[in-house]
């Protein structure tokens, strides 16, 4: 990781920080690149899905899967689960607001209970990888505890604190607040990360220099704009941006992280069904088209006749079909 500049961290985001996701984060510059959610409880009981979702074999360093749970015998079997599978860290969420979440007591919740907090970081440690974690700045205005919480943490052995400038009472509204993350710094002697809000070279600049963090987190301004982490990393080395991207390189980025979607999906139909037969494979094209969606949805984002685009991609079932649509787009022969 360099340590002429501050670090650019892709945030862990539920439902899309998958295999392909992170690699294409990677290729675009980001130093540090989350894997999604992934529950202790689900790991705990042998869930099929969640193994699924770790997708770790030959991923490139450094391998950092997020947990999540509330029982600190689970939080350590997980632990050693995801090393074996290849983790090389671990990162628990503490920040996820989602009701699903938190009325389990965990995510955002755990901001209520520092004990166990530390208890489930204490857990993860035990399997020898590094922990970090990533908070929010309470639960609401009347607890924002973001600072003595993060002190919590790092006593029960955290390596790196990521704060994201919000209550879980915001969820995603309103701005962030990046002035916590400042007092959270100067009080750890840990690095600390500053999310939220940040979706620009500009940003990342303002949040730098109003939190004296050690580097910068992008969440949802990285969907669709895997582009932004050169960008924020050149201004903080002192260059001009690259240019944005043109509607070819989108295009082309896009259908990159279609086809490497569709690998992943067909190796793990195959993983389920014992075999690479015409039937798996399908299984595995339609649901990398499937999950594809949204983020084609993202990638076309502010092009021309980005509305009929979005359209007529859910239409679609095939790779095949997609590739055409985009050629036809490229071309000019597209019709909205």
């Amino acid at each position: 990781m360099p340590a002429i500049r501050p670090l650019v961290a892709a945030a862990p985001m539920a439902g899309t920080s998958n295999r392909v996701f992170r690699d294409i984060c990677r290729a675009h510059g980001a130093d540090l690149v989350y894997g999604e959610m992934v529950s202790a409880t689900a790991l705990h009981y042998k869930s099929r899905r969640t193994r699924e979702l770790l997708d770790l074999k030959g991923e490139k360093s450094l391998r950092i899967v997020q947990l999540f749970g509330s029982v600190p015998e689970y939080m350590a079997e997980a632990a050693c689960i995801v090393k074996d599978l290849g983790a090389e860290a671990i990162d628990i969420n503490m920040g996820c607001p989602v009701p699903k979440v938190v009325k389990n007591g965990e995510g955002a919740a755990l901001m209520k209970n520092p004990a166990l907090a530390q208890a489930l970081v204490k857990a993860a440690a035990q399997s020898g990888l590094p922990v970090s974690v990533k908070i929010r700045l309470g639960w609401d205005d009347q607890q924002r505890n973001a600072v003595d919480f993060a002190q919590k943490m790092e006593a029960a052995g955290a390596v790196l604190i990521a704060v994201h400038g919000r209550t879980r009472s915001q969820m995603y509204q309103g701005r962030a607040d990046w002035r916590v993350a400042a007092e959270v710094k100067r009080r750890l002697a840990i690095p600390v990360l500053v999310n939220g809000d940040i979706d620009s070279p500009a940003q990342a600049i303002a949040a730098l220099e109003q939190s004296g963090c050690d580097g910068v987190m992008i969440g949802r301004a990285m969907l669709g704009n895997p582009w932004l982490f050169r960008q924020i990393i050149a201004v903080l080395q002192g260059k001009n941006p690259p240019p944005p991207p043109e509607a070819a390189e989108i295009i082309a980025q896009a259908l990159s992280h279609l086809r490497r979607q569709r690998g992943r999906c067909r190796y793990w139909s195959c993983w389920r069904y014992g075999a690479s037969d015409a039937k798996a494979l399908a299984e595995g094209e339609l649901a990398a088209v499937r999950s594809m969606r949204t983020p084609l949805a993202w990638y076309v984002r502010g092009l021309p006749h980005a509305a009929a685009l979005r359209r007529d991609l859910n239409r679609l079932n095939s790779v095949e079909e997609i590739e055409a649509l985009f050629h036809a787009y490229l071309s000019g022969s597209y019709c909205p």
